[in-house]
């Protein structure tokens, strides 16, 4: 039987590989909070305690230790993550949120922070739901979201219960042509907003083990001979559902922003191309649809 001090460091012990101290007492902690039902606080002034039923949450402290030292993403081990003030419950059937993601939601708010109408927006390859979700919490709009993976869109419907919000989630295909999409979806809207697939099959290489084999390659990856196919589809979305006064955003590839700024503006009027905090080419925002 282990006091939490002890556990604390078979964690430091088996992960410093992997993780700087700093996320490991990150992982610990969360990890701790959640089986422990105790704040942070709380934990940290009675790591040399022994708690009741101390041997099963020890077991479940090894079981987690088991997966982050075989690779798994840590969020996916404690269950959720934040993502701009929401909790997201996450899982190897959705991508894991990143930070510049936050970045796209954040330009959309400010682009409309003075916007009283209620504004109409569908987030599309919705994975987790976690930019609809917030979208949803930060503004005044009735939103929609579009995924085709089931157990995405369960996660998702999970996660507008746990932020208390109303989405509507609709499982559909992007490329449907069959027009079922325009049926499920009958409203125009305002905004649209996507984070696609976009990071070429031949990138992996360079890529994170973790992200590989653990979180869902078909919300990763493309073609290397197609880089762009389903910001073709956000497009051709766009020329049926797009308010004539509306606005895509999107998340990209870095290393191809200037190609995928030179296929928006076949289509559209305007198209600006935006860096992250990083300085990379990370968002596009195009509105003024040529019809």
């Amino acid at each position: 039987m282990k006091s939490l001090a002890e556990i604390r460091n078979d964690f430091i012990k088996n992960l410093s590989s992997q993780y700087s101290s700093k996320e490991i007492d990150i992982i610990f902690y969360a990890l701790a909070e959640n089986f422990l039902h105790k704040d942070k606080i709380t934990l940290k002034l009675g790591l040399d305690e022994m708690h009741e039923d101390s041997q099963i949450k020890s077991t479940l402290f090894q079981v987690a230790l088991f997966h982050l030292i075989n690779g798994m993403p840590y969020q996916y081990v404690i269950g959720y993550t934040e993502f701009y003030g929401c909790k997201i419950m996450v899982n190897p059937n959705v991508l894991i949120p990143r930070p510049e993601t936050e970045e796209l939601v954040d330009w959309i708010s400010n682009d409309f922070e003075n916007r009283n109408k209620e504004l109409n927006i569908i987030d599309l390859c919705s994975g987790s739901g976690c930019i609809a979700i917030a979208l949803a919490k930060k503004m005044k709009a009735k939103v929609s979201a579009l995924e085709i993976d089931e157990k995405a869109v369960e996660t998702a419907k999970k996660n507008a219960d746990i932020n208390k919000v109303n989405v509507n989630f609709v499982q559909a295909d992007i490329f449907d042509s069959t027009g079922n999409n325009e049926i499920i979806v009958m409203d125009d809207f305002d905004i649209l907003v996507s984070n696609p697939p976009y990071i070429r099959e031949y990138e992996k290489e360079a890529m994170d083990a973790r992200v590989v084999e653990h979180e869902p390659s078909k919300a990763l990856f493309v073609p290397d001979n197609d880089p762009f196919i389903f910001y073709r589809g956000i497009i051709h979305f766009a020329q049926k559902k797009l308010k004539p006064n509306g606005r895509v955003y999107v998340e990209i590839n870095q290393d191809l922003g200037e190609k995928t700024r030179e296929l928006f503006l076949d289509y559209f009027n305007y198209v600006e191309l935006k860096q992250d905090l990083s300085g990379n080419f990370r968002m596009i925002k195009a509105k003024g649809i040529s019809l």
